[in-house]
């Protein structure tokens, strides 16, 4: 699970940029999963342009460098932006646990600029004892605990130690790859991704016959009209296959099937949603989805967090961190679960709704989005009639 994660001189944030998902003791004990007081699902929460999406991003860029950078073409510049584009360096880091290690958190610290890394280290800390296992200042690896008497590595000047260990094949680094393998974005360098088209949907499903049907049924459980979905192979005009997701509707007309394009939006968002969804409650993985809300009803929106929040659901400490305009979902998640972003001249900054000053007011049988839309939480866009 993840702990914390951040980032400093990056996109929209100039000094430190920190998502905590421990919350203290004091908090409600069937809201907290582990016994490190970690929260399953975290809700970004501000107006347009504040840093919702930039927060998001942060955590999407460590994940790649840590697991892709060894392959970053040699001439590009490192997939990240500084703060205004500004030279100074950037850092950030990430705070986590392991699935099979769970006493155990460790820490992921880097320092570069868009041309090489300034310095990386891998910290783990147990009983209070903290372990370096790695550091690495420029090319100059300072400790190994996990190379030992590997001498042959060389470290790309763009590249993590990390996808570094993973090319070369150190077994050691293994779950620290899955871990980060294990973190599913729809969020690029500078952009949320499309959906995925249909065909390579369609080809996804025909593949995971199993994960299909879970799909189908949720989709059926929604009341989408739908009563089934069908993977079809054919050839296209080139001989090659591809393949068709055709949706059977209750209907009363004769012909009851349309195929994927003849769905409306929402249906088809959440048709190829829906997986991934599944496989991080499944797996134990961490979903990080921008625009959540985008093209779905309110009400099935709460639904979807419910299957990261519900512990006999998710059972292997599954975690969603999203964005939304969504104020209803401030009393689902509660102030441990919700960020508000704003922007201050140009500089995002974001805090949790229960760090705020005075927060034993915020009982929690009192309407948060009552009191956020009366401008008592701040986080609200700055609106003046014209």
């Amino acid at each position: 699970m993840i702990l914390s994660y951040g980032g400093k001189n990056c996109w929209a944030f100039k000094d430190w940029m920190e998502i905590n998902f421990q919350v203290s003791k004091s908090a409600p004990k069937e809201i907290t999963f582990t016994n490190k007081n970690v929260v399953s699902a975290m809700c970004f929460e501000g107006p347009n342009a504040a840093g919702k999406s930039c927060a998001l991003r942060v955590l999407s860029f460590i994940t790649d460098f840590c697991r892709n950078s060894f392959n970053y073409p040699a001439d590009n510049p490192i997939m990240f932006d500084s703060y205004y584009n500004n030279s100074k360096s950037s850092q950030f880091y990430i705070r986590f646990t392991l699935p099979k290690d769970a006493t155990s958190e460790y820490k992921y610290e880097v320092t570069l600029s868009k041309e090489k890394v300034q310095s990386e280290k891998l910290t783990k800390k147990k009983n209070k004892q903290t372990t370096v296992l790695f550091k690495r200042n420029n090319n100059k690896v300072i400790e190994d605990e996990i190379c030992k008497g590997i001498t042959n590595i060389i470290y790309k000047p763009k590249a993590s130690f990390i996808s570094t260990m993973i090319q070369y094949g150190i077994k050691e680094i293994i779950p620290f790859s899955n871990f980060f393998a294990g973190i599913i974005s729809n969020v690029s360098y500078l952009q949320t991704l499309d959906d995925p088209l249909s065909d390579y949907v369609a080809k996804f499903f025909f593949d995971n016959p199993e994960l299909h049907k879970k799909v189908v049924n949720k989709l059926k459980y929604w009341d989408t009209g739908i009563r089934d979905v069908e993977i079809i192979p054919a050839n296209d005009n080139q001989g090659r296959t591809v393949f068709m997701s055709v949706f059977h509707h209750n209907t009363d007309a004769d012909n009851d099937t349309l195929p994927f394009q003849s769905q409306s939006t929402g249906t088809k968002l959440l048709y190829n949603r829906l997986s991934d969804f599944i496989m991080t409650i499944e797996r134990g993985g961490v979903l990080v989805f921008d625009e959540l809300d985008n093209h779905l009803h309110t009400n099935i929106i709460p639904m979807l967090i419910e299957m990261f929040l519900d512990k006999e659901i998710n059972n292997n400490n599954a975690q969603i961190v999203f964005t939304s305009h969504n104020t209803m979902l401030l009393d689902e998640l509660k102030k441990y679960r919700v960020y508000l972003f704003k922007k201050i001249n140009g500089e995002s900054i974001c805090y949790r709704i229960d760090e705020l000053p005075g927060n034993n007011s915020l009982r929690n049988d009192r309407s948060l989005e009552q009191m956020y839309k009366a401008g008592m939480l701040g986080g609200q866009p700055d609106v003046e009639e014209e």
